[in-house]
């Protein structure tokens, strides 16, 4: 069987090129892969240099190491783009709606360049790029079409004056989003801007020291977003120095935020938390879906079980709840309590000692009868146990209520007595 290997091909005749071109014209969108890259060589017969798309609307352009065909496929009709680096002859796509660069390079020019394409954009609604210099922020800033911006990998050092940059307030920008190695620069956009129609942030960054990330905290709770902002994920990728000596101020800062649908806090740093700070936070966000706090260190946990009820009453729609807890003092009886949450389904209690495992699989089960997922601690061998045994004994109160069920339905009996983690009640 003989193998088809693209370099066997001979180049376009000139015809071929003007039936090329022709079919070229009614083009609306296009996608080239990496692998399509040895198909260019056909071309020879057409200039490449310049456009021959002219009523291409979008275009995906995934190829490595090569940008030298590029101006093939950039038309002024263009309005959405993926690339993997910036090309000087996107300026010339001023109509551009929708701009995503997923790669860098390692000069020093990039940011300029990048910053003049961006500039030339009058209609942006989402863009995804490395770090912009002051030129490509201040147009940003003002762009009143933009929706959507999302920052990513600064490979480089952008010398930003802010005492001196002036920074409108992105006033229709709804996703903000950063993928950095430091936070610094995201702290000085968001305390020099305002954001009055932000609705998602999120912060991915290698490092977050303990007073950068006070700092973050305060510049968001000071910013215009408190009527709009539904999701907040900060997380850092490594622990840094100092961390364990204090605790992060996060939850009495977002308080403000009475849109709140998702908090996701990873910051390897103490979040500090109790029943009553907690209970603030739920009657302040009668919307939340989920909360996930990586690590809310109090030693012993400021949480108790009754705490922890008393907050849930006020948030009846969360689905997935992250917390440290104090589950060795039991301070709530099982029995006496007619409270369910019948939302809930993710439970992670992060590091949780639990002393009685059958006493906490029967609360869980009493009071969260739709939980599906319980995630266990992973530093520790005696707390593994303790909750795979927990676990267990969930899934026997589980199993012992559907035997029982079943019999009634066979029977035609209806029980007198609903057990106290009937979902039904």
């Amino acid at each position: 069987m003989q193998v088809f290997r693209a370099q066997d091909v001979e180049p376009l005749s000139d015809h071929e090129a003007r039936q090329f071109l022709r079919h070229a014209a009614r083009v609306r969108s296009l996608h080239i892969l990496d692998e399509d890259s040895e198909y260019f060589h056909l071309l020879t017969a057409i200039p490449t240099e310049t456009c021959q798309f002219q009523r291409l609307l979008a275009l995906e352009y995934s190829v490595d190491g090569t940008i030298r065909h590029l101006p093939f496929f950039l038309s002024i009709t263009l309005r959405r783009c993926v690339l993997s680096v910036v090309h000087p002859d996107l300026k010339y796509c001023y109509g551009l709606e929708s701009l995503s660069l997923w790669g860098s390079t390692d000069s020093a020019d990039e940011p300029s360049l990048l910053s003049k394409t961006i500039c030339s954009c009058k209609s942006l609604k989402h863009l995804r790029c490395p770090l912009l210099d002051s030129t490509g922020w201040n147009h940003l800033s003002n762009l009143p079409t933009l929706v959507t911006l999302r920052i990513y990998g600064w490979r480089y050092e952008v010398q930003l004056d802010w005492d001196n940059l002036n920074v409108a307030p992105f006033v229709n920008v709804a996703t903000l989003q950063f993928n950095v190695y430091s936070a610094a620069d995201v702290i000085k956009l968001i305390q020099h801007s305002e954001f009055p129609s932000l609705e998602e942030f999120s912060l991915c960054t290698r490092v977050l020291p303990w007073v950068e990330a006070e700092q973050l905290f305060r510049a968001l709770s000071q910013c215009r977003a408190c009527e709009t902002l539904e999701c907040i994920y900060i997380s850092s990728s490594s622990s840094h120095p100092g961390h364990e000596k204090h605790s992060l101020t996060a939850i009495r800062q977002f308080i403000c935020f009475s849109q709140l649908r998702a908090l996701r806090l990873s910051v390897h740093g103490s979040i500090y938390l109790d029943n009553d700070l907690l209970l603030d936070a739920m009657s302040s966000w009668p919307h939340i879906r989920s909360l996930k706090l990586a690590d809310t260190r109090v030693n012993p946990p400021a949480i108790t079980f009754r705490g922890l009820f008393a907050a849930l009453r006020l948030c009846p729609n969360l689905l997935n709840l992250q917390i440290y807890l104090d589950a060795v003092n039991i301070d709530i009886d099982p029995e006496a309590e007619l409270f369910q949450h019948t939302s809930l389904r993710e439970l992670d209690i992060c590091n949780s000692n639990v002393e009685d495992p059958k006493a906490v699989a029967y609360i869980i089960f009493s009071m969260f009868p739709c939980i599906s997922s319980i995630i266990s601690p992973l530093s520790s061998n005696r707390r593994i146990s303790a909750w795979d045994e927990v676990k267990k004994e969930l899934k026997s109160l589980r199993s012992s209520v559907m035997v029982q069920q079943g019999k009634d339905l066979c029977s035609g009996y209806t029980r007198a007595r609903v057990l106290p983690w009937d979902a039904s009640a």
